[in-house]
């Protein structure tokens, strides 16, 4: 506060004596105080203070009407004590109960008639320097409270666009998650087709060809696994990156058979397409003798197909990738190593991120964290051996084990019983495989298109089981499952579901339902869910007795 500034306060005198008052005035006004006001009956004390707004009241302790005394205690009701109003009280009581009752009252400073006059001009100025410096700490923190204010407002602000722009954000990966995710699905999709096209439009061409029966066997048993594991790869969509579901079975798996498996399935990349860009790109196998794997062999062979590939995209100018497998006490280890460009310490450190690339456009960056993945669901380990200009080398470590699925005894042999089958699917192709599986191990199958029209024909006629797609118009199959329990309680009923079905979850059997299979569905799997079903078929006569006369008492 300036000297000016200081002399610009209001000074509010309150005194009996109308002398007194005039002489205080002259004084202050001598040495700059410019806003004095003087009162003489003090019952206008705290009239004044609403008008004047005073900066300091020199107070006369001893008046008649009301004593200083009263005045404070009437000020300390309107005024409160943070407001920092000085009160200086004149007073020719020297006593120290005086003045301890007038600073409890409300006094800031107490001055002795008759009072020096320059100690009179030293109290009063610290006390307005006091007064002034306590208004400008308010008005700080005022301002400090108005900016803390605005500050929060304008982080709220700020983290609500920040919400927004991260929900962007986030929604955009997905999106390219998503769109990624789907370009690895496609690319994998044409790999398993290129077999099965590339085949059939051989056989087609030359249809004298049929008649070498090992090499049509040889292109049907590539085109089967190669269907198989198309298959495969539309469900690992959602089992991307899962843990090994609890009470999920694997079955005793050979690695050197999935390898030799492979190979011709991966061979128009790295043979006919490294040829058309002018590479020679060799594939060599070492396989030792292995004790067997738990695992899931459409898994495994997606395992070591994106290691080839991979091996094959590092090695621009040609090479040779050698599969070489080993037994380590009761592990068995895998090694993929080629000859290629290898990689940074960088990239080798996060090569199993999900949609890390060096591939640019052309890579998804999502085959290596599959594998890893897969790797993970079979209890195993990688180990990455790479240098720049010394290739790579993949090794895997899987536990020999026997916690598998027991083989089905008599599987590959036709049962010994013939069921009457009724069979209901919308899709017409669908309808007749499943029929013509069915048929070729020796059962009667009626057929169905719809729910409705299977519920016509379950009560026209005598069945053994009903095997039911799930996505159908007008009824489900779980639906007209829950209707032929309602008629029939242990009547078997088989459910076929694609792995998108929202309706049927995976691993989970719906009400109405004995059994839910996955399509596409192979013969060998289909007959072992009638085997498995068989001991709910009514043994009775072969009229089934107890069916018919269930279904006459409705």
């Amino acid at each position: 506060m300036t000297e000016a500034g200081l002399k610009q306060a209001r000074i509010l005198i309150v005194d009996d004596r109308e002398a007194n008052i005039v002489m205080l005035t002259c004084m202050l006004e001598e040495i700059g105080y410019v806003n004095v006001r003087g009162i003489t009956d003090p019952r206008e004390t705290v009239a004044q203070c609403g008008a004047f707004q005073p900066d300091l009241i020199v107070l006369d302790l001893h008046m008649p009407h009301l004593d200083g005394f009263q005045v404070m205690q009437a000020l300390s009701e309107i005024i409160p004590r943070e407001a920092c109003l000085p009160i200086l009280v004149l007073t020719a009581d020297d006593t120290s109960p005086t003045k301890r009752k007038a600073l409890a009252a409300g006094a800031s400073d107490l001055l002795q008639k008759p009072f020096d006059l320059s100690e009179m001009i030293m109290r009063i100025r610290n006390l307005l320097q006091t007064r002034f410096l306590h208004l400008e700490l308010q008005r700080q923190n005022e301002m400090l409270e108005r900016k803390i204010v605005e500050r929060t407002h304008g982080l709220a602000t700020a983290l609500t666009k920040l919400n927004d722009t991260q929900r962007h954000i986030v929604q955009q990966e997905r999106l390219r998650a998503f769109s990624l995710m789907a370009g690895g699905v496609v690319h994998d999709f044409n790999n398993a087709l290129m077999s099965v096209i590339g085949y059939t439009e051989l056989l087609m061409a030359d249809p004298a060809s049929l008649d070498d029966r090992p090499t049509v066997l040889q292109y049907l048993k590539t085109m089967n696994t190669a269907g198989r594991d198309a298959a495969h790869v539309v469900s690992r969509l959602r089992d991307f990156y899962r843990p090994r579901e609890e009470g999920e079975v694997f079955v005793s798996v050979d690695l050197n058979d999935v390898i030799e498996e492979i190979i011709p399935l991966t061979q128009p990349k790295w043979k006919d397409q490294a040829l058309a860009t002018g590479r020679s790109i060799i594939v060599d196998m070492d396989l030792a003798k292995l004790p067997p794997v738990a695992g899931n062999p459409a898994e495994l062979r997606e395992l070591f197909t994106n290691l080839i590939f991979n091996a094959v995209d590092a090695m621009p100018a040609g090479g040779t990738i050698l599969l070489r497998t080993e037994r380590d006490d009761d592990d068995v280890v895998v090694s993929v190593s080629d000859t290629g460009t290898g990689m940074s310490e960088e990239t080798r450190t996060r090569c199993m991120e999900p949609f890390f690339s060096t591939k640019g456009e052309g890579g998804t960056g999502l085959g290596l964290s599959m594998v890893f993945g897969i790797i993970k669901r079979h209890e195993g380990e990688l180990v990455i051996e790479s240098e720049p200009g010394r290739g790579t080398t993949m090794k895997i470590r899987l536990p020999g084990k026997t916690a598998c699925s027991k083989p089905v005894v008599g599987l590959e042999e036709r049962p010994e019983r013939t069921l009457r089958i009724l069979a209901v699917d919308d899709d017409p192709i669908t309808r007749d495989v499943v029929s013509k599986y069915l048929m070729a191990d020796g059962h009667q199958v009626t057929t169905a298109s719809s729910a409705h029209e299977a519920v016509r024909t379950f009560k026209a006629s005598p069945f053994d089981l009903i095997l039911t797609d799930q996505g159908m118009p007008g009824m489900s199959g779980v639906q007209l499952g829950r209707f032929i329990k309602a008629t029939t309680a242990d009547f078997p009923v088989i459910l076929l579901t694609g792995f998108s079905d929202p309706s049927v979850p995976r691993g989970q059997t719906p009400d109405g339902v004995d059994v839910v299979l996955s399509k596409p569905i192979s013969q060998r799997e289909l007959r072992h869910a009638v085997a498995l079903r068989m001991p709910m078929v009514c043994a009775a006569a072969p009229g089934c007795a107890v069916v018919e006369s269930a279904r006459g008492e409705n």
